[in-house]
């Protein structure tokens, strides 16, 4: 790995999430407020979802929506010992987790019950989005 500062590459040592004591809620932080970190050039994901309860009581790390409409679930592992160390594989989990999310059948029922909670859970930033594209679109008129 390499880090550019002022177009000279500098070699940097690979490291891990425990190392860096980063936990997995910090990496749910950080690839929450940048999900396209996940996207290429042609995609795009919102996250509509945070620690989303399915039916059987689990819940996965994001939730988001892609630029196809489709439901994109993310789930975070910190390291291999994270996945090893489960009572069920970490396949298993993903399926359950689609299983849940294969019920949602409609937009409605999507932001009834993934959204307006995530929406609520994280208010200050919407509200702060919602005036900032309020006042841009005072000033552009």
């Amino acid at each position: 790995m390499y880090i550019l500062n002022n177009n000279q590459p500098s070699k940097i040592e690979a490291t891990t999430f425990t190392a860096l004591h980063m936990k997995e809620k910090d990496i749910e932080d950080i690839l929450r407020k940048n999900v396209d970190m996940l996207c290429d050039d042609e995609e795009s994901m919102l996250i509509v979802g945070q620690q989303v309860r399915n039916v059987s009581n689990g819940r996965s790390d994001l939730t988001a929506i892609d630029n196809n409409g489709d439901i994109v679930l993310i789930e975070i592992k910190r390291d291999k010992a994270d996945i090893i160390g489960r009572k069920e594989s970490f396949e298993f989990q993903a399926i359950r987790y689609a299983a849940s999310c294969a019920t949602i059948k409609s937009t409605d029922k999507l932001i009834q019950n993934v959204f307006s909670l995530y929406v609520e859970k994280h208010r200050d930033k919407f509200e702060q989005q919602y005036e900032l594209t309020y006042q841009k679109l005072q000033n552009d008129n």
